[in-house]
Formats: C-alpha cells, structure tokens, sequence
C-alpha cells in the first residue's frame, strides 16, 4: 500500500493513546519528542508510560465494557488516535470510532484499519526524514533509515537552523523576490559545499554580489 508523505504540526494537540503496554509506551515516547498532549486510556498502564506521563493524563481500568462511552468521548476531543491494546476486538472497536468521527487513527496490529502509520524516521536536530517502504515490512524501513542516517552528517541540523534564521531576515530586509532567492540559494549552496554555517561576513559578501548583478 502507498501512502501519501504528511508532515503534520501536532505540539500542544491532544494526541490519544488507547492501550498501556510496551507498543503504547513506545508511540507515547515518539510523539512526545513533538510535543504532543497525551491522553493514555487503558484497562493497565505500564510503569514506563506512568513514569514518563504526569497522572492526569492516564485514565486506568477504563475499557471495561462496549456500553460505556467514555472512550467514545475521548475520540472525539482528539486531534489523533493510537490503538494499541493487546486485544483485536478493543482495536478494532477504537478504529471504528475513529472513522466514524474522521478522526486519524494508527492501529497497532491492523496496517488496513490505519488511516495513518508512523514512518522509520531519521532525525537531524529540527531535520526529520519519514520513510515508508510501501512493504508492510519494518525491516526494509530500517535498511533504508540506517543508509540515511550514514549519508546525512550531524551539521545539516545547524545548517538547517541558520538558513530558518537566514530566511527570516532576507524577508523582513528585502522586498524583491528575485533577490530573496539570489540570496537563500547563494546561502544554502556555499553552506553545504563549506559543512559548516556562513559568518556574517560571506552572508554580507552574498549580498552584495546579489545587489551588483
């Protein structure tokens, strides 16, 4: 199956994790590296997750029965949803709510009933690299995230970060579009080519090259 490659803002968003095992621990682990608000509903909670998550955010021994609609009304109030009980019939029961509401929802143990799956990701300080083989197979995912890790060297990140900051200051002091470019792609191509972020006086250089052409 292919899926379509989303970057989603999701910092300060009520994400909801439906399960308290070692597959909900690790899905609580990767959205908060991103901020995320989680809420954690589960018939038990591990000691992970319970160490990790401030009480108020974990609602235990809460999937006890299909006539309460308290889960139903978590679902509703959550930007995204993850499944990840130990039982089909629990996962299941949240994915049909999820789509019922058009809620996102990953299922741990059911890739068809996803309406999102997370990546293999690369991470570069702010760089964050989303890899899907379109397998089904975890295992080529990781071949390709370990070859990515070896090409992309740690000072990406830093150039990253300068050229955010660099952008920033090219629109609030240049009003021209041809120029902002000039000089953001003047930037970016010495950085890369020098591993290393530009001092103030190759930035002034860039400019004025840019202002004499």
């Amino acid at each position: 199956m292919m899926y379509f490659p989303v970057f989603t803002q999701i910092e300060g968003k009520r994400c909801l994790i439906v399960g308290g095992g070692k597959v909900a621990a690790r899905k609580v682990h990767t959205l908060l590296q991103y901020g995320a608000d989680i809420v954690v509903i589960a018939k038990k909670v591990c000691d992970e997750i319970k160490e990790i998550l401030p009480e108020k955010s974990i609602f235990e021994d809460f999937i006890k029965n299909e006539e309460s609609d308290f889960l139903e009304k978590e679902i509703q109030k959550a930007f995204l949803v993850v499944a990840a009980t130990s039982s089909r019939e629990e996962n299941h029961r949240a994915a049909e709510l999820c789509h019922a509401y058009h809620i996102l929802v990953n299922v741990a143990d059911s890739e068809a009933e996803s309406s999102f799956i997370f990546p293999s990701v690369v991470r570069k300080g702010n760089i964050s690299i989303g890899i899907n083989s379109g397998t089904g197979s975890p295992a080529v995912s990781k071949q390709i995230r370990c070859q990515i890790e070896k090409a992309v060297p740690d000072y990406y990140a830093d150039i990253a970060i300068f050229m955010g900051e660099l952008r920033q200051y090219v629109k609030a002091n240049f009003e021209e579009e041809a120029m902002r470019r000039y000089i953001l792609k003047t930037a970016a191509a010495k950085a890369f080519s020098k591993e290393r972020v530009l001092t103030e006086n190759e930035i002034k250089e860039i400019i004025r090259q840019g202002q004499n052409d």
